[in-house]
C-alpha cells in the first residue's frame, strides 16, 4: 500500500520540516515554498499540476486561495489543514459538498497579539524615522535628519474596532496618552462604548465617527484593523486620502485590498501625507518589480514608506501552529461532512448562567451542547448578553452588525443551530429571548437559527438539525439563502438591512 502524500505549502521560512520529520516514515511529504496565485490562469494550472498527486495538503494562512476552481481539479484531496482558526480564502461551501474536512489551529501567545504589537512596531519607527536614521547612520549620510513625531496629544483613527483594532487603540491611550477615534461602516458609539468596556478601559474612550471624510480628515495617524470582504475592498480611497491631513500617517497590518494600491501610490509619490507604513499587499509575496520595492520613497518631495513582508503575525506563534497540525488525526478516506468542519479547538466558557442553562459535553467536535433548566412562555427573555467582547468573524462569534462581531465568553457559546429553534438571538438589544411560535420547556435544547444573525458564516457546515422538510441544508448565512427560505423566521435588524442592500442590487 502507497503512503498518503501530504503537501506543505507556501512556508517561506522553512519552519516546518522538523514539526513533521516523525511522519515521514508514515507519510510522503513535499515542501513547496513558492506560492503559485489561483487567480492568475497560468499560475493556476501549474498549482493544479503541482497538487494533484495530494492527499492531505496544509496552507500557511491564507497565501494560497483554494476556491472550487482550483479544488475541483484535486481528485485526490481528503483533508485541507490550514494554520490559523479562520482562512477567508477556502471554499468551504464546496469543500463540505465534496465531503472534504477542514481543520483549523487556534494556539497563540498569551497577553498582546502578534499583529497588534507589529503595527505598534510600524507606527513607532514612521513616527521616529527608525529605519531611514539607520541606514543613514550605516551610510555616513548624516548624524541627525528631521525631528520625530510625538504621539502625545495625536489622535489615533482606528478604522474597524473589533479585537485587534480595540487592542491597538488601548495601547494608543494606556501608553502615549493619545485620543481615539473609530470608524466601520456600521459603527455607532454605542458599539465604541462596548468595544472600550471590553478592553477594560470607560466609556467615550473610543470616539466613533459616522462621517467617513470627517474621521480621514481628523486621525494624525490612521490604522487599519478591517476584515477584507467585497463590502470592505477599497475602503481607503482617494477620497479618503485627499481628507487627510499632510502630517498623517498611514499604517496597514490587515490587508492589501482595503487601500487602493494605485490611488496610495499616487499620494505618496506626491507627498501628500507624511508617511505609510506597510505590511500586507496585493498580491504577495510582492513582486521584485513592484512600485513598492523600486521607488526611491522619502526623497524628491515623496513620502516616507516603510515595508515589511506581512509579518503581523509572522513570530514565534507559527511553530505552534505546526506543532498543532501535526496533532491533527489523518485519515486517508473521504469523509462525509454532517457537520461543521472540526478544528482542535476546546472550548471552555465559565458556567455564566447556573440554574438557567446546563451545557452537555462532547468529545466530538461540535456535538456539545446547551439545555434549558426552566420553563418559560413564547417570546419571553431568557438571558441578557452581559459578558461579550468586540471580536472579528470566527466559528465561535456572533454577528452584531455589517461588518461588526462580538465574542459571547460564556456558556451561551454552546447554544447550536436549529432550522426549529428554541431561541432568537437579538444582538441589537443584546438579549436572547424565547421564540414567538412555542413555549420553552425546561430539558428543551437551546438553540438559535445561525442565519437571523449571520450574513456570511465562517465556517459553512451541513445541517443535521433533524427538522425535516423545514431543514435547509447547508448553513452558510442569510446572503446565499432567498426571501422565502428565510419566511417565518425572526431576522436581526443588520440582516433585513444587508437583504435589502442584495435585493436593491439585483435586475429587476
Amino acid at each position: 500500500m502507497s503512503q498518503p502524500k501530504f503537501a506543505i505549502l507556501d512556508d517561506y521560512q522553512g519552519i516546518a520540516a522538523p514539526h513533521f520529520a516523525h511522519l515521514e516514515d508514515r507519510v510522503e511529504i513535499a515542501h513547496f515554498p513558492e506560492t503559485l496565485d489561483p487567480r492568475d490562469e497560468t499560475q493556476r494550472a501549474a498549482l493544479i499540476t503541482r497538487l494533484q498527486p495530494f492527499d492531505v495538503i496544509l496552507a500557511m494562512r491564507e497565501r494560497t486561495p483554494f476556491q472550487k476552481e482550483t479544488l475541483s481539479q484535486l481528485p485526490n484531496l481528503k483533508l485541507l489543514l490550514t494554520t490559523g482558526a479562520r482562512n477567508l480564502s477556502l471554499d468551504i461551501a464546496y469543500l463540505s459538498e465534496r465531503g472534504i474536512p477542514v481543520a483549523g489551529t487556534v494556539s497563540r501567545p498569551t497577553g498582546t497579539p502578534s499583529t497588534v504589537q507589529h503595527t505598534w512596531a510600524l507606527i513607532l519607527a514612521l513616527a521616529r524615522h527608525v529605519p531611514r536614521d539607520d541606514a543613514a547612520l550605516k551610510s555616513g549620510t548624516y548624524w541627525q535628519g528631521s525631528l520625530g513625531v510625538s504621539l502625545a496629544g495625536k489622535t489615533l483613527g482606528v478604522v474597524g474596532l473589533g479585537k485587534l483594532g480595540s487592542a491597538v487603540a488601548k495601547i494608543a491611550i494606556g501608553a502615549f496618552s493619545m485620543k481615539v477615534i473609530a470608524w466601520s461602516a456600521n459603527l455607532t458609539q454605542e458599539k465604541a462604548d462596548q468595544a472600550a468596556e471590553g478592553s477594560g478601559l470607560p466609556k467615550g474612550s473610543f470616539r466613533a465617527v459616522s462621517e467617513k471624510r470627517e474621521f480621514f480628515a481628523s486621525a494624525d495617524v490612521v490604522s487599519l484593523h478591517n476584515v477584507l470582504s467585497e463590502r470592505s475592498r477599497g475602503t481607503v480611497g482617494r477620497e479618503e486620502l485627499a481628507a487627510m491631513k499632510p502630517t498623517a500617517l498611514l499604517v496597514n497590518t490587515s490587508r492589501g485590498p482595503l487601500i487602493d494600491e494605485r490611488a496610495l501610490l499616487d499620494v505618496l509619490n506626491a507627498g501628500g501625507i507624511q508617511g505609510a507604513a506597510i505590511d500586507v499587499f496585493d498580491p504577495e509575496p510582492l513582486p521584485l518589480d513592484s512600485a513598492w520595492r523600486t521607488t526611491a520613497w522619502g526623497h524628491d518631495g515623496r513620502s516616507e514608506v516603510i515595508l515589511s513582508p506581512h509579518m503581523g503575525y509572522g513570530d514565534e506563534q507559527i511553530h505552534g501552529w505546526y506543532d498543532e497540525d501535526t496533532s491533527i488525526p489523518v485519515k486517508m478516506a473521504p469523509i462525509a461532512v454532517q457537520e461543521p468542519t472540526p478544528a482542535p479547538i476546546a472550548l471552555s466558557p465559565p458556567a455564566t448562567h447556573p440554574g438557567l442553562l446546563r451545557v452537555v459535553r462532547s468529545t466530538k467536535a461540535f456535538a456539545s451542547g446547551a439545555y434549558s433548566e426552566v420553563s418559560l412562555p413564547a417570546g419571553a427573555l431568557f438571558a441578557k448578553i452581559t459578558t461579550a467582547t468586540a471580536g472579528t468573524k470566527a466559528y465561535t462569534s456572533v454577528q452584531t452588525g455589517p461588518d461588526s462581531h462580538i465574542e459571547l465568553n460564556s456558556d451561551l457559546v454552546f447554544c447550536n443551530h436549529s432550522c426549529t429553534p428554541s431561541l432568537n438571538f437579538d444582538m441589537h438589544k443584546m438579549e436572547v429571548r424565547v421564540v414567538d411560535e412555542r413555549p420553552l420547556t425546561a430539558g428543551d435544547a437551546l438553540t438559535f437559527f445561525y442565519p437571523s444573525s449571520e450574513w456570511e458564516m465562517d465556517q459553512a457546515f451541513q445541517c443535521t438539525c433533524g427538522s425535516g422538510q423545514k431543514c435547509k441544508g447547508l448553513i452558510e448565512g442569510a446572503k446565499g439563502m432567498s426571501r422565502k427560505d428565510l419566511e417565518g423566521y425572526w431576522l436581526n435588524p443588520h440582516i433585513e438591512e444587508l437583504l435589502c442592500e442584495r435585493d436593491a442590487a439585483l435586475p429587476n
